[in-house]
């Protein structure tokens, strides 16, 4: 069998290494909260969106209230039976 080239293999690679692949993803979001503080809105709409960092918590925030909201209210209506589909 001959090796996986590409996007394929590498993502294969990734799977295998899940806590490499876990470090480099929350690395990437520091890096990117780091770069988000400097930027301070000039003329804001609100009181709260002067402070710098204020839309990445925002968007962490209502991010996460999505996911509890998922999981929590609408999975029981969505969610079938194992043998929804019979055999």
């Amino acid at each position: 069998m001959s090796e996986q080239q590409g996007l394929g293999g590498l993502l294969k690679q990734w799977s295998e290494k899940k806590k490499t692949f876990k470090y480099i993803f929350f690395g990437v979001l520091g890096i990117l909260l780091l770069l988000n503080v400097p930027f301070v809105t000039h003329h804001p709409h609100f009181g709260v969106d002067k402070y710098p960092g204020f839309f990445g918590a925002f968007g962490l925030v209502v991010g996460l209230a999505m996911v509890i909201i998922m999981k929590k209210i609408v999975q029981p209506f969505i969610k079938r039976e194992e043998d929804y589909y019979g055999d």
